[in-house]
């Protein structure tokens, strides 16, 4: 029975002894290598700022024709006083004193001015009258003045037909001698005047229609008055 006993007493003992270590530990466990501690640190970097660009569109190209490739007429001298003025009138034949088969020196010398090349000199090319109205323009093919172009509605036909006229004004004015075509691009009309005579039947006064007014008008010889774009590729 005490045997009993003192193994109970002994029981309780350790019990309490385990009981009173688990409740108050007196050792502290320190980490002694910081390696071992891993720190995690989330990092976020703002995104890069891309700041906005411009970008400015390049002027479109421009072709300019350089006048040492246009090229000029021969200097000439003592021509006299300018003929050409708002008072000009065209007829089958030229425009006055300037008459279609002059040659680049005689028109000049008949206008009283220089003409400026305002395409390339060659063959067939265009040229206008410095000291002149401006919408005037001479073709000169292989030397000779062919045509007149007007372009503007202070010149007139010695008739007073221009630029500004109806179509029917133009018909009523010259009757059957006026041959009418549509233009190949369907913008306007051709109004033909074909001269009576014999001797003119190589000569053309040509009015171009909007399809009611007359927006320019022109004279030549054949086959240079019934073209319609200009000097042919040389």
């Amino acid at each position: 029975m005490r045997a009993w006993m003192v193994a109970l007493i002994g029981i309780l003992f350790v019990a309490v002894v385990l009981l009173l270590g688990t409740c108050n530990p007196t050792s502290t466990v320190i980490d002694t290598d910081p390696a071992t501690t891993a720190v995690v640190t989330n990092t976020t970097t703002p995104a890069a700022t891309t700041a906005p660009t411009t970008t400015v569109a390049a002027p479109a190209a421009t072709t300019t024709l350089d006048p040492t490739l246009i090229g000029t007429l021969p200097p000439i001298d003592n021509l006299g006083a300018a003929t050409l003025d708002y008072q000009s009138t065209v007829s089958t034949v030229g425009l006055d004193a300037v008459i279609f088969g002059m040659t680049a020196d005689a028109a000049q010398r008949a206008a009283g001015t220089r003409f400026t090349p305002v395409t390339p000199v060659g063959e067939c090319y265009l040229a206008t009258p410095d000291n002149a109205p401006a919408g005037i323009t001479f073709w000169m093919v292989s030397g000779t003045v062919e045509r007149v172009d007007i372009d503007t509605n202070e010149i007139t036909t010695r008739s007073g037909a221009g630029i500004g006229n109806t179509e029917g004004r133009i018909i009523d004015m010259f009757g059957e001698r006026i041959q009418t075509s549509p233009l190949p691009d369907g913008s306007g009309n051709l109004l033909a005047y074909v001269p009576r005579d014999q001797s003119d039947k190589i000569f053309r006064v040509m009015f171009q229609s909007d399809g009611e007014k007359i927006v320019r008008f022109w004279s030549g010889r054949l086959p240079w008055a019934e073209e319609l774009s200009g000097c042919p590729a040389q």
